[in-house]
């Protein structure tokens, strides 16, 4: 009796071993496979380069052709006509660009002083597997479509996206802010950024436009980093990542995105970056600026929606988590009643309302509402300061290991 038992225990554990031996190689054939599918991608991605740089903080910044970066891949634009700058460019209205500049602000992004490409290239940040992971996370994020939520829930999203966000809700062909820069405290597959979206359109054919500094960890520590995330129908075939997919048109040949940005420091030194989204009038395009340097643009083509102008536009932190993990932290990691120097602000909040006489123009107050999907754990607010040219601004952010 006892042989047959001793018989049974080695079997069944003979058993647990091959089902545990087989679930591994299941495991490494479908990491295998994935890391085949990657190779495959970044081949396309990773255009030949006319030469190519190391930066300090590990990256390779690629200078490619500008008539043969990867946006000109996309079917639409197979003819397209690379516009070199845009044609206009709205002014800046209401408070004095320059009033704002003191010792507590500094340049958060600059192009190493090494990297200088061949005339008609442009620099393009070098692919990796990690980008393409970042990319799945911001695909993630991007289903939830923030216009149609309502302004406070504890409601748990089974995606992991949760934000805080100032909400301005009419039609306008552009936003502008500035943006305070940080880098949370993150957790392996977590992702946390902060942005300025425009968008337009039903949830399932949504076009939209974020731009802003984003943070993800993957296995190793990671930099607060230049990004943008676009759809021209709903994030069903397209949600593209920087420059991962074909569609945005790189023209400036000083900002790369994808860069490392220099963060903020509690108490200390504070960073933050003008992003402009704006409709050129009347090319169709829609253009990113970067403080005054026109970086690149959204053909009309991909987002044929947004060529009618936008119907929200928000300002705010994002956070990405898998299920049933404590969150990450939202922009600095504080709530926004810390104030300047804690939590994370935006600032100069303007919008871009006339078709006919390009200007980025104050909201109107009654126009501006908050939209917080887990007040538990993040928050936004927002006011106005004539003082050292804030304008409309907001503060937003939560600390970390929160239970969502």
């Amino acid at each position: 009796m006892a042989t047959r038992n001793s018989k049974t225990i080695i079997v069944t554990a003979m058993s647990i071993v091959t089902f545990t031996l087989i679930l591994f190689a299941g495991s490494v054939q479908g990491l295998e496979e994935k890391s085949i599918e990657f190779d495959k991608q970044l081949n396309l991605i990773n255009k030949p380069p006319l030469k190519s740089f190391k930066t300090q903080h590990g990256y390779i910044i690629d200078c490619i052709d500008i008539y043969k970066q990867l946006a000109f891949d996309h079917p639409l634009l197979k003819n397209h006509t690379i516009q070199m700058k845009p044609k206009t460019i709205p002014k800046e209205n209401g408070r004095d660009e320059e009033a704002s500049s003191t010792k507590l602000y500094k340049s958060p992004i600059n192009m190493p002083k090494n990297i200088k490409c061949p005339a008609g290239s442009v620099p393009i940040k070098r692919a990796t597997r990690k980008d393409l992971l970042i990319a799945e996370s911001f695909k993630s994020m991007g289903l939830n479509y923030q216009t149609n939520t309502t302004q406070h829930t504890n409601i748990v999203d089974p995606k992991g996206h949760y934000f805080a966000v100032v909400v301005y809700r009419d039609h306008v062909y552009g936003a502008s802010s500035r943006i305070n820069i940080w880098k949370p405290n993150i957790k392996d597959g977590q992702l946390s950024i902060g942005t300025t979206w425009v968008v337009t359109g039903p949830k399932e054919d949504t076009n939209s436009i974020q731009a802003g500094w984003a943070v993800h960890k993957l296995l190793s520590p990671s930099d607060a980093t230049l990004y943008t995330f676009w759809t021209g129908d709903g994030y069903q075939k397209t949600g593209c990542y920087n420059v991962l997919c074909p569609g945005f048109v790189q023209v400036s040949t000083q900002i790369a995105l994808g860069q490392v940005l220099t963060p903020s420091t509690h108490n200390g030194a504070q960073t933050d970056m003008l992003i402009s989204i704006y409709l050129d009038r009347p090319t169709g395009n829609w253009w990113l600026m970067y403080e005054k340097e026109p970086v690149g643009y959204w053909p009309k083509d991909i987002i044929p929606r947004l060529g009618e102008g936008a119907t929200a536009v928000s300002w705010g932190g994002e956070i990405y988590s898998p299920v049933g993990t404590v969150s990450p932290a939202m922009g600095s990691g504080e709530l926004p009643n810390q104030g300047f120097g804690k939590s994370a602000y935006i600032m100069r909040i303007k919008v871009d309302k006339d078709y006919n006489h390009p200007q980025f123009l104050d909201p109107k107050k009654d126009s501006l509402s908050t939209l917080v999907t887990q007040p538990k754990c993040y928050n936004a607010q927002y006011g106005f300061q004539a003082a050292a040219a804030w304008g409309y601004y907001s503060f937003f952010g939560g600390p970390e290991n929160c239970l969502l």
